[in-house]
């Protein structure tokens, strides 16, 4: 069975960052979650740590693409205060399912290949609005690099810079190198960044013994 291996980073451009970012491993499953606060309109990250908490109390009885999307739409009644976009992934042996809802998104790169799981998501409304429209996605099993971030990298990223550099660098530094990457000359950031970075653990060779 193969074992799922992720890494994250945040990084804030204010004084609060309002993305979370956390990951969820149970048995043969590991689940994603990136959620970006709305700024602008007040208690961004409440309604982003709001998404995480929910997330993590309910997983365990989410298993199909349309449930997560369903999860996402209760998830958009209980939320208290603040708006929220959201993304979640879930990594299991026979595939990937998930849902979304915002401008944060989820990649797979795999060689030259970057493939948008959210590419069909609703930007408007959020999570926290009572209107928000998640959207399902599915997806086979995880080959290459699954990349999960808010817009503060997405919306800034060159795509085609990423598989050169995940083939370059050490698989645990990507998420600051990444963030790197969208940082401003000054050193400041466009937006707050949430990412994570998750891949299927490659398996170690083993040496041959040969008896003389």
């Amino acid at each position: 069975m193969p074992h799922i291996e992720a890494v994250s980073a945040t990084e804030s451009y204010r004084d609060r960052c309002e993305d979370r970012v956390a990951v969820f491993a149970a048995e043969d499953r590991t689940v994603i979650v990136v959620a970006d606060g709305a700024g602008g309109i007040g208690s961004g990250d409440i309604a982003a740590e709001s998404v995480v908490r929910e997330i993590a109390a309910e997983y365990g009885n989410v298993h199909s693409a349309d449930q997560w999307s369903d999860l996402l739409r209760q998830i958009d009644f209980r939320i208290s205060t603040g708006d929220s976009a959201a993304v979640v992934v879930d990594i299991r042996p026979y595939g990937i399912a998930g849902a979304s809802v915002g401008d944060s998104e989820a990649w797979i790169i795999e060689g030259e290949n970057v493939t948008d799981l959210t590419a069909h998501q609703q930007r408007k409304p959020l999570l926290g609005s009572g209107d928000a429209s998640p959207v399902a996605f599915q997806h086979p099993p995880l080959e290459g690099v699954l990349l999960v971030a808010t817009d503060g990298f997405c919306n800034y990223a060159k795509r085609a810079q990423l598989p050169p550099l995940i083939t370059q660098l050490d698989f645990y530094s990507l998420p600051r190198k990444f963030i790197e990457m969208v940082r401003l000359p000054a050193g400041d950031l466009w937006d707050d960044v949430g990412i994570v970075i998750a891949r299927v653990t490659p398996q170690r060779r083993t040496r041959k013994r040969y008896e003389i």
